[in-house]
């Protein structure tokens, strides 16, 4: 349902671009798109905006930037890298989609790791998806996955 919700938005932002007086849209809408790009892992089209916004328009916003480092460490795979730019005090009209988005990572690292990896490490998972020692306990908890104890507890 919020995937749906999002494409809606990704489309009437797009037609907003398109029908803008001379192509100019505002930092919001740029901030708005380029964030819903991301949470659909749309990367060709996050990627193509970023080449469309006016290079004055990124130079002023620190967020767009921040984003862009988001959109880097995605289009990279750059799991650790993206959880350090995700973390960043997003404006109101983003901040929604962005906690949404590492959210959503959060949870496809996890269900990853759980095809992937018969045992871990708990220091290795907590990297692997940003999380305390105390999350992953509870998430390993709610997932029945068994915690070995010792010096590097393994799960």
């Amino acid at each position: 349902m919020f995937f749906e919700k999002i494409r809606q938005l990704t489309l009437l932002l797009e037609k907003q671009e398109l029908e803008a007086p001379n192509g100019i849209v505002s930092v919001q809408l740029y901030s708005e798109l380029f964030a819903a790009y991301l949470y659909q892992n749309d990367l060709s089209n996050a990627r193509y905006l970023w080449k469309r916004i006016p290079p004055s328009v990124k130079a002023g916003h620190a967020e767009l930037e921040q984003m862009y480092k988001v959109f880097q460490c995605q289009w990279n795979n750059d799991t650790a890298g993206f959880y350090k730019a995700i973390n960043y005090d997003w404006s109101k009209h983003v901040s929604e989609l962005m906690f949404e988005l590492k959210e959503k990572m959060q949870q496809e690292t996890v269900n990853l790791i759980g095809r992937a990896y018969s045992s871990i490490f708990e220091n290795v998972l907590a990297e692997m998806t940003n999380q305390t020692p105390d999350m992953i306990d509870e998430m390993c908890k709610n997932l029945n996955w068994e915690i070995v104890e010792g010096p590097r507890p393994r799960l």
